[in-house]
Protein backbone atom coordinates (compact mmCIF):
# COMPACT_ATOMS: atom_id res chain seq x y z
CA UNK A 1 0.00 0.00 0.00
CA UNK A 2 1.11 3.53 -1.01
CA UNK A 3 0.87 6.28 1.89
CA UNK A 4 -0.44 9.61 0.82
CA UNK A 5 3.48 11.05 1.55
CA UNK A 6 4.91 8.73 -1.17
CA UNK A 7 1.92 9.66 -3.58
CA UNK A 8 2.87 12.86 -3.24
CA UNK A 9 7.01 13.56 -2.77
CA UNK A 10 8.09 9.94 -4.16
CA UNK A 11 6.31 10.01 -7.64
CA UNK A 12 9.73 9.59 -10.75
CA UNK A 13 9.02 12.98 -11.88
CA UNK A 14 9.75 14.79 -8.33
CA UNK A 15 12.73 12.79 -7.57
CA UNK A 16 15.04 14.91 -10.03
CA UNK A 17 17.74 16.63 -7.59
CA UNK A 18 15.93 15.56 -4.57
CA UNK A 19 17.83 14.97 -1.61
CA UNK A 20 18.27 11.86 0.69
CA UNK A 21 20.20 10.43 3.82
CA UNK A 22 21.10 7.07 3.72
CA UNK A 23 20.63 5.70 7.29
CA UNK A 24 24.22 3.19 6.52
CA UNK A 25 27.23 5.34 5.44
CA UNK A 26 27.62 4.87 1.58
CA UNK A 27 31.03 4.62 0.43
CA UNK A 28 31.64 7.00 3.53
CA UNK A 29 29.12 9.51 2.84
CA UNK A 30 25.52 10.08 4.08
CA UNK A 31 23.86 12.54 2.44
CA UNK A 32 23.44 12.17 -1.34
CA UNK A 33 21.74 13.73 -4.18
CA UNK A 34 19.60 12.42 -7.08
CA UNK A 35 21.50 13.49 -10.06
CA UNK A 36 19.70 11.05 -12.67
CA UNK A 37 16.09 9.01 -12.86
CA UNK A 38 15.85 5.58 -15.23
CA UNK A 39 12.41 5.72 -15.67
CA UNK A 40 12.75 2.44 -18.17
CA UNK A 41 14.31 0.46 -14.90
CA UNK A 42 13.07 2.30 -11.91
CA UNK A 43 16.79 2.77 -10.78
CA UNK A 44 17.69 6.07 -9.05
CA UNK A 45 21.42 7.12 -9.59
CA UNK A 46 22.65 9.34 -6.66
CA UNK A 47 26.01 11.17 -5.89
CA UNK A 48 27.71 11.91 -2.81
CA UNK A 49 27.37 15.56 -1.91
CA UNK A 50 30.55 16.03 -0.27
CA UNK A 51 32.68 14.22 -3.46
CA UNK A 52 30.54 14.08 -6.49
CA UNK A 53 32.54 11.31 -8.48
CA UNK A 54 30.50 8.62 -5.75
CA UNK A 55 27.91 7.79 -7.37
CA UNK A 56 25.25 5.12 -6.03
CA UNK A 57 22.73 3.24 -7.99
CA UNK A 58 19.63 2.30 -6.17
CA UNK A 59 16.03 0.69 -6.64
CA UNK A 60 12.98 3.21 -6.72
CA UNK A 61 11.50 0.70 -3.92
CA UNK A 62 14.69 0.70 -1.70
CA UNK A 63 14.68 5.01 -1.96
CA UNK A 64 11.30 4.87 -0.75
CA UNK A 65 12.57 2.24 2.22
CA UNK A 66 12.54 4.26 5.52
CA UNK A 67 14.74 2.14 6.94
CA UNK A 68 17.08 2.24 4.35
CA UNK A 69 16.76 6.34 2.93
CA UNK A 70 14.97 9.48 4.60
CA UNK A 71 13.94 11.90 2.55
CA UNK A 72 16.42 15.43 2.71
CA UNK A 73 19.24 15.60 4.62
CA UNK A 74 18.97 14.87 8.68
CA UNK A 75 22.54 14.52 9.88
CA UNK A 76 20.86 13.25 13.33
CA UNK A 77 19.71 10.12 12.47
CA UNK A 78 21.27 6.75 12.93
CA UNK A 79 21.05 3.39 11.65
CA UNK A 80 18.02 2.31 13.86
CA UNK A 81 16.10 6.04 13.16
CA UNK A 82 17.25 7.32 16.54
CA UNK A 83 19.14 10.19 17.06
CA UNK A 84 22.73 9.41 18.26
CA UNK A 85 23.93 10.00 21.61
CA UNK A 86 25.94 12.89 21.03
CA UNK A 87 23.07 14.70 19.18
CA UNK A 88 21.17 13.90 22.17
CA UNK A 89 23.06 15.36 24.89
CA UNK A 90 23.56 18.63 21.81
CA UNK A 91 19.77 18.62 21.96
CA UNK A 92 19.20 18.23 25.56
CA UNK A 93 17.16 15.23 24.73
CA UNK A 94 18.59 12.89 26.59
CA UNK A 95 15.76 11.12 28.53
CA UNK A 96 16.21 9.18 32.39
CA UNK A 97 15.84 6.10 31.34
Amino acid sequence: MISDYDKKYNRVSKLDRSKWTSLKRLHGWKHYEVVNVDKKNDKIELFAICEKKKRVFVKKDDLKNKKIWIRGWNSKMNENNDSSIIDQLIDDTISDS
